[in-house]
């Protein structure tokens, strides 16, 4: 493990942003993280009338992205394109070594074959759900059991508040699908750079520090302008509305942060925290 688990932190990825006498918050989210937020979330949380997310996050939605991302019989994977030497130092990361066992394969009961564990986890996905896969339980067996979005949404839904998303989960599964192969082969052909991959990014959030974040070269396959650019100016429309009333409380992926603070600040708001874009 190479992160304390549920040690909680204070949450400074939050920027206050005011036009026309009227205050809402932006929010930075990672969908993983070694750490809980809960007592700095419930307090912004607590204070807005609405609360946005990206999308969707219950669990029939989630389901239906991995229904979106699999491909029953297809019977390859990602992986096939990948040398075997990073594959076995894949495994090596994901799945303990049980003494007296081949720690890279498992018996396949429909082939009766041998396969290497992570190949098996990922048969049968498409590159993206694939890539997601094998990062998550990287992550999380790593001590990365928190999810920013996952918490506020469940402390949002406990206060009784109103939660809104900003895209339906049909436009979400569009943009994963548009995820260009290339990135996502060149992220797991960086196997060994993970551990300090996950290191960087959360020294970055927990300070709020959105220009080392970029600087850092991070290159994860989500950070593409299908996903990134494009989308900024879908939100900021979207949640415009309810910034023009106040009260709300808007979390985004955090690399979104930096494009929608400049249409902010092309619309006249004023941003001020932690990294917040200058002059405004």
């Amino acid at each position: 493990m190479f992160f304390k688990k549920n040690k909680e932190k204070d949450f400074k990825m939050i920027w206050e942003i005011r036009r026309n006498g009227k205050r809402s918050f932006l929010a930075g989210t990672a969908h993983f993280f070694p750490n809980s937020f809960k007592t700095s979330l419930s307090y912004y949380i607590e204070k807005a009338r609405t609360v946005m997310f990206e999308g969707p996050l219950d669990k029939e939605s989630m389901a239906k992205v991995v229904q979106a991302g699999t491909v029953p019989g297809m019977g390859t994977s990602i992986l096939d394109q990948l040398d075997k030497n990073i594959v076995e130092e894949m495994t090596g990361l994901l799945f303990p070594v049980c003494k007296g066992r081949n720690p890279f394969f498992l018996m396949n009961p429909r082939t009766l074959k041998m396969e290497n564990l992570v190949y098996s986890l990922t048969k049968d996905m498409k590159p993206w759900l694939a890539f997601f896969t094998l990062w998550s339980a990287f992550l999380k067996k790593n001590g990365w059991t928190h999810s920013v979005d996952m918490e506020a949404y469940a402390i949002a839904g406990e206060m009784g508040k109103e939660i809104l998303f900003l895209e339906t989960i049909e436009e979400q599964i569009g943009v994963l699908e548009g995820l260009p192969r290339d990135r996502i082969l060149a992220f797991l052909g960086r196997v060994q750079d993970w551990h300090t991959i996950a290191r960087d990014y959360a020294d970055c959030y927990l300070k709020g520090d959105l220009d080392r974040m970029k600087s850092t070269g991070l290159r994860f396959p989500s950070r593409h302008y299908s996903v990134i650019d494009r989308r900024d100016r879908l939100f900021f429309d979207r949640m415009q509305p309810y910034l023009e009333t106040g009260d709300a409380l808007v979390f985004v992926g955090a690399p979104h942060m930096k494009g929608i603070g400049q249409l902010l600040s092309a619309g006249g708001y004023k941003t001020s925290g932690p990294s917040a874009p200058k002059g405004l």
